[in-house]
């Protein structure tokens, strides 16, 4: 009896073991972590799984959420799968990762060009405490997808892809809505182009961002500064160096591009290069920057052009002779004589009160102060400046000489105040890096150029019909943000140049060989400059705000248009001149007309 009760006994404690084991063979940390409060969630919405892209550009959308953790404090990872060894390569800054707070959830989107052929993605999210989740999916990119094929009315094949709609207001490229399916065209596949986002001059010992200085007709640059320029694109770039900086000593490169520096990505997922120059910049001297043309994307697109110039401070540290009256009474001798002056102010003195001689003995290269830029002694601006015009000098004209320099006017722009208003306003001179092609961009000139005192330029800028049939109301498609008239400075050069009117010789946004230069002929405006001139953009070639400018000599029928034909010599004004064939509103405001056709008799 006794070795039967022992018997149970020990079965029992043999079952309660293999219970109590049990519990810790079975235990799995993955269904704690996944289900504890308080650990990150982690969600994938599109694209599905197995999805077949005929873009190589893929996007990827979602949402996560931690409980115990703050959004921003989240840290989101995105990792490829080798096939050859199935080791996960991290990939986050190879593409564009952009995360909308949205209170504790948040959404995100992921964008990244991806080669033809499937691809093994993981997303994990990792909280504060080292927690994390993933999410998995395979793809398969191909420009042959035989799903939901069509032809359209010129028989070209096309396929339609359907995504669900991207989270609104992210800088992605194009949002895709199950409702509106876009055609993909499978023989050419179109791109988005890499453009400018922001161009700053980065000071020497400036750290903080709020300190970064405009770029576009910056004065007083210090010599030890660094240019920051920031590129848009979500797939990768074919490094060159970023920019191609000139003077009248020569070029120069950056200490990146000769080390071989990568650009890296922000957290927007834009590329910021930091340009620094690798000898001093010269005091005194204005510099040229251009965007290196020859910056491609994956798929060969160019990068949009973009130029502007700046000038640096000279080597006196003598301060800031205009505007510093305030504090040294003695700055103001400069300028004026007590005894000598030849003007009501006293202007004058040893040197005379002419523009040539009163503003040109300090600017002219040679005592600290820059020469102003493209400056033409035998073709500048105060020839237009009517005699009765307040200032007589032409500099003042446009400058105030007892301004302060800033930042924000570094060129010491006059104020005016408008009819009716309390308050004065500084006058704007916009440019293409800035320019919006509204009036309010240009008052600098408009202010003289109402047809009260020069020719009415400004009507080309607000009256509604001119603007309508204007060929020059342009919206970019660069991103520079220009929905209006042509800036001034597109065709013209502020302080003068060696074409009559002050035109420029290199016309767009790009270097220009000197055989392309615009010469003109002559000191009258007449149909050959006109016509020589209008041709050296509409050349089929130059490109202002992401779009080309067209010349035709035939229709798309192939037959030839009246005025378009190289042997002919009317100005482009007889077309588009208006109804007075003007020259100005030929300029300024080209009226878009159907174009008339030529008849060849055979």
């Amino acid at each position: 009896m006794k070795r039967t009760n022992y018997r149970r006994r020990l079965f029992t404690y043999i079952v309660i073991s293999c219970v109590f084991l049990s519990s810790f063979l079975f235990y799995s940390p993955a269904d704690i972590v996944f289900s504890a409060q308080g650990d990150p969630y982690l969600e994938l919405l599109t694209p599905s799984e197995a999805t077949v892209s005929a873009n190589t550009m893929v996007e990827f959308t979602g949402s996560m959420s931690d409980d115990s953790t703050p959004p921003e404090q989240l840290s989101l990872r995105v990792y490829e799968k080798v096939e050859s060894s199935s080791e996960l390569i991290e990939i986050t800054s190879d593409g564009q990762l952009t995360v909308l707070f949205d209170g504790q959830k948040s959404k995100w989107i992921f964008s990244k060009r991806l080669d033809e052929g499937s691809h093994s993605l993981s997303f994990i999210l990792m909280d504060a405490e080292g927690n994390s989740v993933e999410k998995a999916i395979t793809i398969m990119v191909s420009k042959e997808v035989n799903e939901e094929q069509s032809t359209d009315e010129e028989g070209k094949k096309t396929v339609v892809e359907k995504q669900n709609p991207i989270v609104e207001g992210a800088p992605v490229n194009e949002s895709i809505s199950v409702e509106s399916p876009i055609e993909i065209e499978v023989e050419k596949e179109v791109g988005p182009r890499p453009s400018i986002v922001d161009i700053k001059i980065i000071p020497d010992g400036v750290t903080d961002e709020n300190g970064y200085l405009s770029a576009e007709d910056m004065t007083q640059v210090p010599l030890n500064s660094r240019i920051m320029v920031v590129i848009r694109e979500t797939g990768n770039l074919t490094y060159t160096q970023p920019l191609l900086i000139s003077s009248s000593k020569g070029e120069i490169k950056s200490k990146e591009d000769l080390e071989g520096t990568l650009p890296k990505r922000n957290k927007d997922g834009d590329y910021v290069v930091i340009f620094t120059p690798s000898v001093q910049l010269d005091p005194s001297t204005t510099y040229y920057v251009y965007v290196n043309p020859s910056i491609t994307n994956e798929l060969g697109n160019r990068i949009f052009p973009r130029f502007f110039k700046f000038t640096t401070t000279n080597i006196y540290h003598i301060g800031d002779i205009h505007g510093n009256y305030a504090n040294n009474t003695n700055a103001c001798a400069y300028c004026h004589s007590t005894h000598n002056g030849e003007t009501p102010t006293l202007e004058g003195g040893e040197y005379g009160a002419t523009e040539e001689n009163f503003c040109m003995v300090c600017h002219d290269g040679t005592n600290g102060s820059p020469m102003p830029d493209k400056y033409n002694s035998a073709n500048k601006h105060n020839q237009h400046v009517p005699a009765d015009a307040k200032n007589s000098a032409s500099c003042t004209s446009c400058h105030n000489p007892h301004a302060s320099w800033t930042a924000d006017n570094p060129a010491r722009l006059q104020s005016i105040q408008p009819e009716g208003a309390s308050h004065f306003q500084t006058l704007t001179y916009k440019k293409a890096g800035s320019a919006t092609g509204k009036e309010e961009d240009f008052t600098l000139c408009l202010n003289c150029h109402d047809g009260k005192k020069a020719a009415n330029i400004k009507q080309y800028y607000e009256d509604g019909t001119l603007l309508a049939e204007s060929g020059h109301n342009i919206t970019s498609e660069d991103g520079s943000g220009l929905n209006g008239q042509l800036p001034c400075a597109d065709c013209h050069e502020t302080h003068g140049s060696n074409n009559i009117m002050q035109l420029r010789e290199s016309i767009g946004n790009v270097k220009v060989e000197e055989a392309d230069k615009f010469k003109s002929t002559g000191t009258a405006w007449n149909a050959v400059n006109e016509r020589q001139f209008c041709l050296k953009c509409h050349n089929n070639t130059i490109e202002l705000y992401g779009k080309t400018s067209i010349f035709k000599e035939k229709n798309d029928a192939g037959e030839s248009i009246l005025g378009h034909q190289p042997t002919e010599k009317d100005g482009c004004s007889t077309c588009h001149g208006g109804a007075e064939k003007s020259f100005i509103e030929a300029a300024h405001g080209p009226k878009i007309i159907e174009p008339v056709i030529k008849t060849v008799k055979e």
